[in-house]
């Protein structure tokens, strides 16, 4: 509870000497959470200001001559062909926006530039348009791309796992992991979590190619949270990655795309006046150019080539003006089998993997007034197989189903506070999980492996047992004045399999000292459950705990530019560790500091982005070991990218430097004659690291119209320098001879996108 004190102490000193009241010529704060559709009427000495704005449709598709008028005013002016336009009209004014085919629009003036506004078609349900200048991230430090920069981010192939690595607090990789795949601010990649519409997701990439399970075509917008996520959020002590996919477009459309990599198809539209659907699939065509690329010379046999299915489907059906249904899908398989040799009746070189999952979800969102709903049911089915030789293997399927609930309740003003929001919610996560296990033991984070037994299986497990999972949260969050904002909740988490309950405090301060500094403070609890592989089986395994404090400054100095900085320490403890008599325990403990800094630019044509994380994090495995670092700590992190978008020509590029990771060197072995194989001897864990890397990605497109058909050719090419560093080590057999495993040298992409 420290922390939450802490808050309240810097809160109360605040309030103590906050700033006076605004000025008429300041601005209201950008947290007004709704437009009264009638409006008080201004005061005669109301400021007027020229206010620049943008009118676009459900596509975000610009609107070109809307008409833009003063609500109460005969002054109006039309919007341009970009769907900009520029009018006089004081603080606080409402904005009227008509176009042929549209709803009438109303938009309240809260700065001299306003966020986009969204007109809906006439056939499509009228609401009130929110509008405030760009919203702030969801916490210090986070970050969001939407679609269309998705793609822009070059060396990325449109790929939203390759679109991560610009995030501050990523750490790089050249190799594909296992867990989710992100490894956020130095943690271990199991402590992060990755959401689609608000719900899990057991993977978020494939194993080759590094590719996303999600298209971006099909994403409406990517939300990076390293630390400091708001109650609603859970099951991680890291960060989050929230990722959440689009309704279908209001006209049908086709749209097709293949490269080297995978091609797909996506199909969008409208299904009546109220329903809207987008349906896609994918598949991999570089396990068609695999076999040709592997030389003759390889001791190598793919009798199963890599390849993978992707799959996924939305609806969208607006039953009434207060409630919005949705139901989604999304799915994959992806399957591999080799021998490492070209003798495929040798057993103990078989490696066989298969990873699939099903996630459907329901979705009711409701609003009314001060009322707003999200109501959800999700179920999910995976299966994770994963064989090596004859022996060792583990087998999972676990389906989960998943309600979830969370209501907000608003008012303008209660208790001598202003926009005051209290939201609950909760949900249930129970699974039933089969579990079938042979393999040695699992190294925990930073434990080295004493050399390979193919017939090893120390853990050996087949069974089934029940996972449910439940939680809980609520949050307060209000205006102090005009320019401070307070939120306080506290999240709790039962994890019934080992009988932990464990409550969340989490708060967070937010001070506009000037329309254009915001200082932020965040402080909460986070748990994460014991839920992978070997730690299942053991019932009194606690979850992992950590404590976030995080502080920054949000700098927009004019419109389309902002700039953050944040600093930020995690104090970890109960960490999951082997113990002496092989067991696993809550005995570990760390930390985990770092600064970052995050800089965009989205005007126009031009899309810039440079980001820079220092990040420090050290761990003790026992009570009285030395502290060492974390296997995924990575220094320093360098992105900076920049894209030109015309009419037909798209080109951009991207620099990227980062330290390598850290790795534990073997300084000889000894012969276990009794198994015949060699037990290696290893120097201080991760006490050496990988060489710094660094290289240069461009990203050319071209786009045309043929007949009905928009077409686009691109050009992806990642370390267009061929810099070649690096990555780790692997031993020979008996560990006296170690062989570099080198980044790929370079890495061209070539596609083609159609859509009719």
């Amino acid at each position: 509870m420290r922390y939450l004190v802490g808050l309240c102490v810097v809160l109360v000193s605040a309030v103590a000497w906050a700033q006076p009241e605004p000025t008429p010529e300041q601005p209201p704060p950008t947290e007004t959470p709704s437009i009264d559709p009638t409006p008080a009427p201004l005061p005669p000495d109301a400021k007027s200001v020229t206010v620049r704005g943008r009118v676009i449709n459900s596509l975000g598709r610009p609107v070109r001559g809307a008409k833009i008028s003063v609500e109460g005013s005969t002054d109006q002016v039309k919007t341009d062909k970009q769907g900009w336009f520029r009018i006089e009209a004081p603080i606080g004014a409402s904005l009227v926006i008509e176009a042929d085919g549209y709803e009438v629009g109303l938009a309240n003036i809260t700065a001299a530039t306003i966020d986009d506004i969204v007109l809906l078609t006439t056939s499509q349900v009228s609401e009130t348009i929110e509008v405030q200048s760009e919203a702030p991230p969801p916490s210090p430090g986070a970050a969001k791309l939407d679609r269309q920069e998705l793609q822009r981010v070059p060396g990325t192939g449109g790929d939203v796992v390759r679109a991560l690595t610009v995030m501050p607090g990523v750490v790089n990789l050249q190799v594909p992991l296992g867990y989710s795949g992100v490894v956020i601010r130095g943690a271990s990649p199991q402590d992060s979590k990755v959401l689609v519409d608000d719900f899990e997701i057991p993977v978020l990439f494939h194993n080759i190619g590094f590719r996303a399970i999600l298209p971006a075509e099909s994403i409406a917008s990517l939300d990076f949270i390293p630390g400091g996520f708001d109650v609603g959020f859970g099951r991680a002590s890291s960060g989050i990655v929230s990722l959440t996919t689009r309704p279908g477009a209001d006209q049908r459309t086709a749209q097709a795309e293949v490269s080297f990599i995978d091609g797909g198809l996506l199909a969008q539209g409208r299904m009546g006046k109220k329903s809207r659907y987008m349906f896609g699939i994918r598949r991999s065509t570089i396990d068609f150019l695999l076999p040709s690329i592997i030389p003759e010379s390889a001791d190598l046999s793919l009798t199963t080539v890599p390849s993978y299915w992707d799959g996924q489907f939305r609806i969208d059906h607006a039953l009434s003006s207060k409630w919005q249904l949705a139901l989604s899908g999304i799915g994959t398989i992806d399957t591999f089998e080799l021998y490492g040799t070209k003798n495929t009746d040798n057993d103990t070189k078989r490696f066989f993997n298969r990873t699939q999952f099903l996630r459907l979800t329901a979705q009711a969102r409701y609003h009314s007034g001060p009322w707003s709903a999200n109501l959800a049911l999700s179920g999910l089915l995976p299966e994770f197989i994963f064989e090596i030789g004859a022996f060792q293997h583990i087998n999972v399927t676990q389906p989960t189903v998943t309600p979830r609930v969370d209501v907000v309740r608003s008012w303008a003003k209660a208790l001598g506070l202003t926009n005051v929001e209290w939201r609950i919610g909760g949900e249930a996560q129970v699974g039933r999980s089969h579990l079938s296990l042979a393999l040695p033991h699992e190294p925990r984070e930073g434990e080295t492996m004493d050399g390979f037994d193919p017939r090893d299986v120390t853990e050996t497990f087949d069974g089934s047992f029940w996972i449910p999972d439940f939680a809980a949260w609520t949050a307060l969050s209000a205006n102090l004045d005009p320019n401070i904002r307070v939120t306080l909740g506290v999240r709790g988490d039962a994890f019934t399999r080992s009988g932990e309950v464990t409550p969340q405090p989490r708060g967070e301060l937010k001070w506009k000292l000037n329309p254009k500094w915001t200082w932020r403070l965040s402080a909460g609890a986070y748990r994460r459950p014991p839920e992978f592989q070997s730690e299942v089986l053991q019932k009194d395994l606690e979850s992992e705990h950590s404590t976030q404090t995080i502080t920054g400054f949000q700098y927009d100095p004019t419109e389309g530019a902002r700039l953050q900085a944040s600093v930020y320490y995690t104090d970890r403890s109960n960490l999951i560790t082997t113990q002496m008599d092989g067991t696993l325990g809550n005995e570990g403990r760390g930390t985990t500091s770092g600064a970052e800094l995050l800089g965009t630019y989205r005007r126009g044509p031009w899309f810039g982005w440079l980001s820079y994380s220092y990040s420090h994090s050290t761990r003790v495995d026992h009570p009285g070991d030395e502290r060492r670092l974390f296997s995924y700590d990575q220094p320093h992190s360098l992105n900076a990218a920049a894209s030109w978008k015309g009419k037909r020509w798209q080109v951009g590029g991207r620099f990227q430097l980062y330290s390598g990771l850290p790795y534990t060197p073997a300084i000889g072995s000894i012969l276990d004659s009794d198994r015949n194989i060699y037990i290696p001897l290893y120097a201080d864990v991760n006490s050496e690291r990988a060489p710094i890397h660094h290289q240069l990605d461009l990203r050319v497109d071209y786009s045309w119209q043929w007949g009905p058909t928009a077409l686009t050719f691109f050009v992806d090419v990642q370390n267009v320098y061929m810099n070649e560093s690096i990555v780790t080590y692997f031993y020979g057999y008996d560990f006296t001879e170690r062989a570099a495993f080198k980044s790929i040298p370079i890495i061209p992409s070539l596609g083609l996108r159609g859509v009719l």
